[in-house]
């Protein structure tokens, strides 16, 4: 995986397929990034905060950033499944949290309360973590963070994904809700390439 800076965002180019040698550019939002910027492992997360499997996936995530404390961080990218209705306004609704300085708190709170996110959900759960009603509300009705949204839907399927979750320690793909042992075996062999 290779890192620059692009801009306010960081430009992560991986391989797509070692065998085809494809490569896909894939943009990080610094407010939806957890762990520390110099982490010489970044976990990419393509996710549906409606789907199932990614609400379990969230304490295997968690055990591997107490695990590997500074040398891990998980990047969230939205993938919002068609045949979860509720997944893209709750993908909405997490960014305008996101610009309110508060992604991960909306985040977490979205997958403890799965899958009731009908818009006076949402509003509620803003408020819930100090958020202004009126402006999250304005911020969700207008669809301000529709184009980011579908970029991250278009730089996962250039990635190939088709499902829920789907990740990339270092470029190494792991699909689905996988054990704990699966993310530490990745995030070792991550460190190892690195040197560290």
């Amino acid at each position: 995986m290779r890192r620059a800076l692009s801009g306010a965002a960081l430009a992560v180019t991986l391989w797509a397929s070692a065998c085809s040698g494809q490569t896909a550019t894939v943009t990080i939002d610094p407010t939806m990034t957890r762990g520390s910027d110099a982490a010489p492992v970044t976990i990419l997360e393509f996710s549906d905060f409606q789907c199932p499997y990614c609400k379990r996936a969230q304490d295997t995530l968690e055990q591997v950033m107490r695990e590997f404390p500074g040398r891990v961080r998980i990047v969230f990218k939205d993938f919002p499944l068609d045949f979860h209705p509720g997944a893209r306004p709750a993908a909405l609704a997490a960014r305008c949290a996101g610009a309110g300085g508060r992604f991960w708190e909306y985040h977490d709170l979205l997958f403890v309360a799965q899958p009731d996110f009908e818009r006076e959900d949402l509003l509620r759960y803003a408020e819930r973590i100090g958020l202004e009603r009126a402006s999250f509300a304005e911020c969700l009705d207008s669809g301000r963070f529709r184009d980011a949204v579908e970029r991250d839907m278009t730089e996962g399927r250039a990635l190939g994904i088709t499902g829920t979750p789907t990740f990339f320690v270092n470029g190494r793909r792991l699909v689905g809700a996988m054990p704990v042992e699966a993310f530490r075996e990745a995030v070792r062999a991550a460190l190892t390439e690195d040197g560290k």
